[in-house]
């Protein structure tokens, strides 16, 4: 899936690089280093190949290709790619799982709205 939400990374932590704390921004977020602590607050957010999380991440959308422990909230979509590797709960409207992703925990999708003509 193509997101032109994640043309424009704003904020950007390097392979070789670890980071301890919260990230809040209104822009966009790739990580392909270690973090440990949670993305609060973002646009979007991509995780690299070789990318660890320990924490949240609370998002609009995410492309994960990398290992993530924790949660992810993500409003409009979620995308795991074949080398992706995410063990937490999942909250989302849509969610993408390419074949090799590996997930453990659950999803959950919002109740979708009555019609109020109904």
């Amino acid at each position: 899936m193509k997101n032109k939400k994640l043309d424009a990374i704003q904020t950007w932590i390097g392979a070789d690089t670890i980071f301890t704390g919260n990230i809040s921004t209104e822009k966009s977020i790739r990580v392909d280093g270690k973090l440990v602590g949670d993305i609060e607050k973002s646009e979007s957010v991509v995780i690299g190949e070789a990318a660890e999380i320990d924490g949240n991440i609370n998002t609009k959308y995410i492309v994960v290709s990398g290992k993530v422990n924790g949660n992810i909230t993500a409003d409009e979509g979620i995308e795991l790619l074949a080398t992706a590797k995410v063990i937490g709960d999942i909250y989302t409207n849509i969610l993408y799982i390419n074949e090799g992703a590996i997930f453990r925990g659950k999803s959950t999708m919002p109740e979708p709205a009555e019609d109020s003509e109904k």
